[in-house]
């Protein structure tokens, strides 16, 4: 008896799966049950429904900050998950290798200033008739070889990192360092430290990784057909967040198992609210929002796979399939053959479906 009962309540429910019903209740029924009415939200912008999108630090944001020279490192100022700011000191390296190079500097440096003395000296002989040409041109081209080796020896100083004002202080007071400092290439949070205080490194050693995650890219998994729509420039929403991203490609290449492709979008206002590696869901904006609306969850009631909403009737509730195009928190946006001016319930859900569903009321 309970089989025969069962496979009669399963046809009905396929019945009403196919269309509309409608439940002839009286105003006195209706308020017996607690129902109370909301006015139907028209979705302003049509959504898509949600797919997964991973969260993705542009490699372009992320920078290693290595040692400028061989050494020991004495001082570091910053730690995970400190902001730092672009030129900022972060630590200290004492290196014994600079010594030599600013040594190599300065004498680079007197050579080329003696010939230059040596150059103006004979150019005002060969002048008054004194020297012969030949010597001139010897002269001239000692001069131009020492200024090459004084600017190749002066560039060696400032990969080791050594500033132009800290060459100029050199090159004036003759008075040579053995510390360098760390500098922060780019302004960002520090993600990783490498070494500790008290480490001896090697030239281009990782000390710090350093990152700006200010853009965020999404990498986002569509369907071809979805994909196929965008463009770079799209819109593309965040709505559990209330955050929007732009389209920035539209990759070409197919994963053969489930036939999705990536997009990546770009996003910076909000961006401090996501974190690399996370995945969230993105809705696509539609460019028609044609019977789409704002329900609260609430409104909606589901059986199986289909889902309805209860529409005020003069003489009754219009038990109203929906199709439900995007889940955020506590609304739901879905699409229904509605004009947008309806009164829905929001309350007292659960005992018209009981009653939709013949096992309450009258």
């Amino acid at each position: 008896m309970k089989k025969i009962m069962f496979i009669v309540f399963s046809a009905c429910l396929a019945l009403q799966a196919g269309a509309a019903s409608f439940l002839p209740l009286s105003a006195t029924q209706i308020q017996q049950m607690q129902v109370q009415w909301g006015h139907l939200q028209t979705q302003p912008t049509g959504l898509s429904a949600s797919y997964p999108a991973e969260v993705v630090l542009p490699p372009t944001q992320s920078r290693i900050v290595t040692a400028p020279q061989a050494g020991l490192i004495t001082q570091l100022s910053v730690s995970v998950g400190d902001t730092v700011k672009q030129g900022q000191v972060i630590g200290q390296i004492s290196s014994p290798d600079l010594i030599s190079l600013q040594s190599s500097y300065l004498q680079s440096e007197t050579q080329a200033r003696l010939n230059d003395q040596a150059l103006k000296r004979d150019q005002e002989l060969f002048n008054e008739g004194v020297i012969a040409q030949r010597r001139l041109q010897e002269t001239q081209t000692a001069y131009e070889t020492s200024q090459a080796l004084m600017h190749e020896r002066k560039q060696t100083l400032k990969l080791a990192g050594l500033s132009e004002a800290h060459i100029q202080q050199l090159t004036q007071k003759r008075r040579m360092q053995n510390g360098l400092a760390i500098i922060a290439p780019i302004s960002g949070q520090v993600m990783e430290q490498q070494q500790p205080v008290g480490a001896r490194v090697d030239l281009s050693m990782p000390i710090y990784t350093i990152s700006n995650p200010k853009p965020l890219w999404l990498m986002i998994q569509l369907p071809v057909a979805q994909a196929s729509k965008l463009s770079p420039g799209a819109a593309v929403r965040l709505p559990k967040l209330g955050l929007t991203a732009k389209v920035d490609t539209v990759l070409r290449q197919l994963n053969k198992n489930n036939q999705t492709t990536q997009v990546r979008a770009s996003i910076s206002q909000g961006a401090e609210q996501l974190s690399i590696g996370q995945i969230v869901d993105v809705a696509l904006v539609e460019n028609t929002a044609k019977d789409s609306f704002t329900v609260a969850r609430s409104a909606v009631a589901r059986q199986g796979e289909q889902a309805v909403i209860f529409v005020q009737q003069p003489n009754g509730i219009a038990v109203t399939p929906v199709n439900i195009l995007l889940e955020q928190d506590q609304h739901l946006t879905i699409k229904a053959d509605l004009k947008g001016n309806e009164m829905i319930a929001v309350h007292g859900v659960a005992a018209l479906k009981g009653h939709w569903l013949g096992m309450g009321g009258k």
